[in-house]
Order: C-alpha cells, then structure tokens, then sequence
C-alpha cells in the first residue's frame, strides 16, 4: 500500500513539473510577441480583452462540473487572489513595454524564491539551507540583469529614465504577486476549488481596472487587432495559466517559483527572432543561471518527493 501511494505521489509530481515546463514555453513564446505589438499602445488594452474572455471560457468549464462553491469559507483568500493577480499580471504587462522581455520574466521568476521564504519566515517555517542558497542564488542573477539594464547593455537598449525605472518596480512587483498567487491559489484548492473554477473568478481585478484605464479607446483597438488578440489570448494566456494551475495544484509553492525560472531561458530563445531585440551576452548569462538553479530546484523536489 505504501509503494502504491509512492508511486502515485512520484507520478503526480511528474505531471505537475510537466505541466510547469509546458506553462512556461508557452508563456515565454507570447510574451516576446506581445512586447513587439504593444510598443505604440497602452498597456492594459491586451489584458482587458484577454483575460475577459479567458475568465468567460472557464466560466464554462467550471459551471458544467457543477461543484459547489463555499463563499464563506474562501471570499477572502479569493478576494487576495484578485489582488495579486492584479499585481502579478498587470505589473507584467506594463513592463513588456519598456524592458527587454528576458529581463521582466527574469526579475519575476528570479525573485519569487526569495519572497517564498520570506512568507515562510513570516509564518515561522523552517528554511532548508538548499531552498536559501538557491533563493540567494536566483536573487544574484536578477541583480546582474538590473544592472546591464542601468549600464545600457541590455537586449533593448533603455534609457534610465522614469519609463526604465517604472518597468524594472513592475517586474519585481510581479514577482511579488505571482508567489501569493501561488499561495492563495494553493488554499483554494485546499477548500476543494477546481482549477476551472479559481481561474474563472481569480481575473475580475484585472479586467475591471483594465477597462477603467483604456474604455475610451478599446472598442477601436478589438477591430483592428482582434486576430492576433485571439491567437496570444489562447496560445498565451488560457493555456499557459490553466497548465500552471495544474502545476500548483501537483507541487509545492518553492518549487513552482522556481520551475518557473524556464521561462526566462525560452523568453531568450524566442527573441533571438524579434530584430526589436539585440543580442545581450549578460542578459544570457543571468537566464543561465537562472536556468541552472530551476534545474537544481527540481532534483532536490523530485528526491523530497
């Protein structure tokens, strides 16, 4: 009985960094497209329209499982689970705009071990020293892709103005938010949330701030952009959030922060293609790194497992 239940828990831990893995490319593929189509638009029109229609499409799925939600016991933890999707995803997008993509998904991914053990620290967890150096690690590498943005030798090159600043405060705040959406999303689940159902009601935030700031030129930019709006909204956005929830569904919060540090290694990858983007020999030396540490992360998970 005992081996069943090890293999089982091996076999699900499988599923879960897969789907991490999957999650990521695709995510990483999207996002280099997005930056090269948002250089002369608002921000916040793509995430109005996208994640309207993402919220609508699990509404579907999640009303045909006909599971009962348990408002009472969950409004608050889905109430922060709004709040820092609102942080995580919208920080996101705001900094494509300005910094090189590798950087932005680097800094978020990057940075997520670190605030993982400062919230275990807050509830007076015990840290593994391989989690701290690790942490310690990722935290190094962000700082080298910091400061090839200040020095000007980044893939795109950015002037340190209030525009660069803004962009780099953004993608360390979704850093920030994308651990605590792991965490109040990891709650959910625990009060028995399926997967459909957080993703249909974790994205009102977004899509309510989104349309305040852009409704008075949202309906003319949906005609002329909806195509590619549909094809990064599916490829980009519904496929890579529902893989992720698997992920955290199937792994631990630390482990997810860190498998996540794939996307800035493939977010490097793609935009070898965009001629937006130059070559940067640091910005590959931080995603390496990154890449390495994600690597290392997963061995000690699979053995913990």
């Amino acid at each position: 009985m005992r081996l069943e239940v090890n293999v089982t828990k091996n076999r699900t831990y499988k599923l879960g960094v897969t789907a991490l893995l999957l999650s990521a490319l695709l995510t990483a593929a999207s996002q280099v497209f997005y930056a090269s189509r948002v250089q002369n638009a608002h921000p916040f029109l793509f995430t109005g329209i996208s994640f309207f229609l993402t919220a609508c499409y699990f509404s579907f799925f999640a009303r045909s499982q006909k599971e009962t939600y348990r408002w009472k016991s969950s409004w608050q933890s889905l109430l922060k689970l709004n709040l820092s999707s609102v942080l995580a995803f919208m920080g996101f997008y705001f900094a494509l705009k300005f910094i090189e993509p590798a950087i932005v998904s680097s800094l978020e991914m990057g940075l997520g071990p670190l605030f993982v053990i400062f919230l275990a620290l807050m509830q007076r967890e015990v840290i593994a020293k391989a989690q701290w150096g690790i942490a310690f690690g990722t935290l190094s590498a962000c700082l080298l892709l910091v400061i090839s943005v200040f020095n000007g030798v980044s893939g795109v090159q950015t002037n340190l103005d209030s525009s660069a600043i803004l962009g780099l405060i953004a993608s360390v705040a979704c850093g920030l938010g994308a651990v605590l959406c792991t965490n109040y999303s990891n709650r959910l689940s625990g009060m028995g949330w399926t997967s459909s159902m957080i993703l249909t009601h974790r994205l009102y935030g977004i899509i309510i701030l989104s349309f305040i700031f852009t409704y008075n030129i949202l309906f003319d930019y949906i005609f002329e952009n909806i195509l590619w709006i549909l094809i990064v909204t599916v490829a980009g956005v519904l496929l890579p959030m529902y893989l992720l929830q698997k992920g955290i569904q199937y792994c631990e919060t630390f482990l997810v922060m860190m498998s996540l540090c794939f996307v800035p290694v493939f977010t490097f990858l793609f935009q070898l293609f965009d001629p937006r983007i130059s070559w940067s020999t640091t910005t590959l030396m931080g995603v390496v790194l990154l890449f390495i540490l994600g690597v290392f992360s997963i061995n000690i998970g699979e053995k913990q497992s």
